[in-house]
C-alpha cells in the first residue's frame, strides 16, 4: 500500500508541476489473459481467461500521462481450486508518436492485487506492473489501443503473474 500512496503523491507532484497540462481522459479495454504460476494444487491448470480494465488517467504533457484504475485479470481453473485475480493500479505512462495519429506506448507502476481462491483464501500486495502497446488516435478525443501488460499478484502463498493482452478504447475531455 506504501507504494501505491508513493506513486500517487509523485502523480500529483507531476501534475502540479506541468506548466503544459493536456488533460483528462479514461478508457476501458477487454482482452485475454494467460495466467503464469504453479498449477494449482500440483494439478493441470486452465491459465487462459478473459481479463479487462477501467481507468482514468491525466496526460501532463504529449508524451507523458499518469493512469489509475481497476483490473480484473481474469480467473485460472484446476481440479484443486481456481483463483482469481484483480485489484487497483497507477502506472506512469510514456507515449511516443511513430506517425501522426499512431503512437507506440510503455508503462510502469504499482498493482495492488488479490487473488482470491475457490476455497475462501485470499492473498493481498502490492507489486511492480508494467507494459507495451499501441495507440491510434481517431482525433483528438477518442482512441483505440491495443496491449500487453503483465500483473503481478499473490494466490495460495505463491507468487503468480498474468499476462493480459486487450483492446481498449480511450476518451479525452
Amino acid at each position: 500500500m506504501k507504494l501505491i500512496a508513493k506513486a500517487l503523491i509523485s502523480a500529483a507532484a507531476l501534475v502540479a508541476l506541468s506548466a503544459q497540462a493536456q488533460g483528462p481522459y479514461v478508457g476501458g479495454s477487454l482482452g485475454s489473459s494467460k495466467y503464469k504460476g504453479p498449477d494449482i494444487g500440483g494439478l493441470p491448470t486452465d491459465d487462459s481467461s478473459t481479463g479487462g480494465k477501467v481507468y482514468g488517467g491525466y496526460e501532463i504533457t504529449p508524451n507523458i500521462a499518469v493512469e489509475a484504475g481497476y483490473a480484473n485479470v481474469g480467473k485460472a481453473k484446476s481440479a484443486a481450486g481456481d483463483v482469481k485475480g484483480d485489484g487497483i493500479f497507477v502506472d506512469a505512462v510514456g507515449k511516443v508518436p511513430i506517425t501522426e495519429s499512431f503512437s507506440a506506448l510503455g508503462r510502469i507502476g504499482a498493482f495492488n492485487g488479490k487473488g482470491k481462491t475457490s476455497l475462501g483464501t485470499s492473498d493481498r500486495d502490492t507489486n511492480a506492473k508494467y507494459g507495451l502497446g499501441v495507440q491510434y488516435d481517431f482525433n483528438k478525443q477518442a482512441s483505440l489501443r491495443g496491449e500487453w501488460e503483465r500483473y503481478k499478484f499473490k494466490a495460495f502463498g505463491e507468487k503468480a503473474d498474468t499476462d493480459m493482452y486487450s483492446v481498449g478504447l480511450n476518451y479525452k475531455f
